[in-house]
């Protein structure tokens, strides 16, 4: 298993799996899709590679000087439960060691199992009316 930083070649590997899970759409859609792109090259990305198979990616964003973000942690469903996301985010937390590292999540039991502390949630704002 190899991690490594992001480089746009990446970028087709990590689309194309995503957009095989119903859940990410959000990211691949006519819409939003070069945005995404874009984002995965301006963020703290890391991919994961097992045997030249990509295997996953975690995506994050600084809050410059003060904290770090995950916002996405994607495993390939056939490389599940192989610790590749536990690495991927044992890479930013060393990486950014001298900063708190957080966690955007809607998969909560998947950090409780790994021994993460909850810390608050995330609530999405729109304007009322």
């Amino acid at each position: 298993m190899k991690i490594s930083e992001y480089e746009p070649g990446n970028g087709a590997d990590i689309l194309r799996e995503i957009a095989k899970d119903p859940n990410w759409v959000i990211f691949t859609n006519d819409d939003t899709i070069d945005a995404y792109r874009k984002s995965l090259e301006k963020s703290i990305t890391y991919v994961c590679y097992n045997n030249g198979d990509f295997c996953g990616y975690v995506r994050a964003i600084l809050d410059e000087g003060l904290s770090v973000y995950v916002s996405e942690l994607f495993v390939v469903p056939g490389c599940r439960n192989h610790k590749i996301g536990q690495a991927l985010l044992e890479r930013v937390s060393r990486d950014f060691s001298n900063l708190t590292v957080y966690a955007l999540s809607d998969e909560d039991a998947y950090y409780e199992r790994k021994g993460y502390i909850k810390a608050g949630s995330v609530f999405k704002l729109e304007a009322p009316g």
